[in-house]
């Protein structure tokens, strides 16, 4: 989308800085002018918004995990977390926004069934006859944390990481996030199509941290 512009850039200049499932653009320009180089560099930054807006998640340098976590401190709501596949990731990544600490209650990680029915109140016949990776129980895992803690965002995951555990019907890389906000649900399904497990998890981490961001804009 943004390919011509690079291709045809020469004051201000763009270049992309890409890691796992994020994006970084940066915007420069050498003018003459400080007040010179802040309106081309504005103009090309409309450019880009035009094309990628709805991909945007800050124009400040700052990674979704810390989009999130600054939007739920602003606005003073509360966020917990239980997760399988992910281990402590999201809250990991969520405990390293200054300031968390004033909205964030807790993380949970629910590996095994044990877990899940003793921790959320999932239940087994539920585990049963879904599995623990499925759609059923991450809705139960997060109705759970809710009635747990309370927190006007609930967020929980449970999933096939990897390498190994899969099948026709539900592939390793098969994810599913939720998220509670003040009484609205809402469950993702995702397919990594890979088999990492490292790349799986981290994955589905931004995937947490999406879902939560679209909620809290919706």
């Amino acid at each position: 989308a943004l390919l011509d512009l690079i291709d045809e850039q020469t004051d201000p200049t763009i270049a992309t800085y890409a890691k796992e499932g994020e994006c970084s653009v940066r915007v420069a320009s050498k003018r003459h002018t400080l007040e010179e180089a802040a309106e081309a560099v504005d103009f090309v930054v409309e450019k880009i918004r035009e094309r990628v807006g709805e991909f945007m998640n800050s124009e400040d340098d700052e990674n979704l995990a810390q989009v999130v976590g600054k939007k739920l401190i602003d606005r003073g709501i509360s966020i917990s977390a239980c997760e399988s596949c992910t281990a402590g990731m999201f809250a990991s990544e969520l405990a390293g926004v200054l300031g968390i600490s004033a909205v964030f209650d807790r993380g949970i990680v629910t590996y095994t069934w044990k877990s899940k029915i003793e921790e959320l109140g999932v239940s087994l016949v539920t585990l049963e006859a879904y599995t623990a990776e499925s759609r059923q129980v991450c809705e139960e895992m997060v109705r759970g944390l809710y009635a747990k803690t309370g927190s006007r965002v609930c967020v929980s995951v449970t999933g096939l990481a990897g390498p190994g555990g899969g099948t026709l019907e539900k592939p390793v890389g098969t994810i599913y996030m939720g998220c509670l906000f003040d009484g609205r649900l809402e469950i993702r399904e995702i397919r990594t199509g890979r088999d990492n497990r490292n790349w799986n998890r981290h994955y589905a981490v931004l995937h947490m941290f999406d879902l939560v961001n679209k909620m809290l804009e919706e």
